[in-house]
């Protein structure tokens, strides 16, 4: 990464991992660098890129006032996919700046991509790694094949699971106004902000509950976000989790990073959240892990729980049909890490059967959430 920091420092472009795609860039406030990143994708217009920050702290390198509800979106969604535009600071490189004044600017949960602009000390450029018109390249080798002697360096971080980019958000006043819909939803945006938003699509929310959020609901939270990607409906349902009894602070547990990790699924950027009203009064479907939940669920919000599924036999709950036997995923809290590996592939089993049918459901009372407009519509 060092290296990768000295070679965009000579005005030479590299390609490097984010969370969402891998991304080409160079120093962004180098003008005769971004011009050459034009040519390298073989981009006709002149349209400004994207550039990212090392933090919300490095955002006055680019802007002179955040907008206050900017300032929301930024500390409730950085690090992560949304892209907010701001006022840019006068002398710019035209390159980065639109026609509106703005400037494009996010905070890269990934490791690499937040770390980079530190290296550099300047901000990077953030913008797809593709010939313009062309599909992003998930592949660091064809990346390096793509671009043969176009970049200096490209930083491997894997082969990355196709995904929808970020979330561009005008964040200049209320409504915020999405302005290109990407990997966090209207909703999502939404509920994190608490801000009204204008744009995007109205999807439905799947919520999954367990007690700490910090093994169970992220695993799964993570498992289903990977099978929608794979069935190309990733932007089509809204997943979330969140615990009975979960703290607002800390991660997933080692444990279950590794498990999931292991099937390709990284949760590494979670981070626990308390089960609230607000949650499941959105939920257009919540699947926890035990009746234990649902009769939490029915506690905090007892409209909720006819539509709360225990996620063991849900394909067969969903179609209205009794399941005998005790239903619980068990908690693999203090047990081994091949305990941890079974709950996630019994987790990934359930969700595969009754996929179709869940976002169905969350599907349908949706449509009969925006057709009644505001208010509680019954499940």
């Amino acid at each position: 990464m060092q290296r990768a920091a000295e070679v965009m420092k000579s005005g030479l472009t590299i390609a490097y991992p984010t969370e969402t795609q891998y991304g080409l860039g160079t120093d962004a406030l180098n003008p005769e660098a971004v011009t050459k990143l034009h040519g390298i994708k073989e981009r006709q217009e002149n349209g400004p890129f994207l550039v990212l920050v090392e933090g919300r702290e490095a955002v006055g390198s680019i802007t002179e006032k955040i907008p206050g509800p900017a300032e929301v979106v930024a500390r409730t969604c950085w690090p992560g996919p949304v892209t907010l535009l701001l006022p840019a600071k006068p002398g710019l490189p035209q390159q980065i700046v639109g026609e509106e004044g703005l400037v494009a600017v996010r905070v890269s949960s990934h490791p690499v991509a937040q770390r980079l602009p530190a290296l550099l000390g300047a901000p990077v450029i953030s913008t797809s790694a593709n010939l313009t018109g062309r599909d992003p390249i998930m592949d660091p080798a064809d990346i390096a094949e793509t671009f043969t002697d176009r970049l200096a360096l490209v930083v491997d971080g894997g082969v990355l699971s196709p995904g929808p980019p970020s979330t561009i958000v005008d964040g200049q006043s209320v409504p915020l106004r999405i302005v290109r819909e990407g990997a966090v939803t209207a909703n999502s945006l939404a509920r994190r902000t608490g801000l009204e938003v204008e744009g995007g699509s109205a999807v439905p929310l799947v919520l999954l509950v367990c007690t700490g959020n910090a093994c169970r609901s992220p695993m799964a939270e993570g498992v289903l976000k990977t099978l929608l990607r794979e069935r190309g409906m990733d932007k089509e349902v809204d997943v979330v989790s969140s615990g009975v009894a979960a703290v607002s602070w800390g991660a997933a547990t080692e444990d279950a990073q590794m498990a999931a990790w292991e099937e390709g699924i990284d949760i590494s950027a979670h981070r626990p959240r308390q089960l609230t009203p607000q949650l499941t009064d959105e939920a257009d479907i919540i699947l926890v892990m035990s009746e234990h939940h649902r009769s939490r669920i029915a506690l905090i919000d007892p409209h909720a729980r006819e539509r709360s599924f225990i996620l063991k036999g849900l394909s067969a709950e969903l179609k209205g049909r009794r399941t005998s036997g005790y239903r619980k995923i068990e908690d693999p809290i203090g047990r081994p890490r091949t305990f941890y590996r079974k709950v996630l592939k019994e987790m990934r089993g359930e969700l595969r059967k009754s996929l179709d049918a869940l976002v169905a459901y969350a599907s349908e009372r949706r449509a009969r959430v925006v057709a009644a407009g505001t208010g509680e519509v019954e499940p």
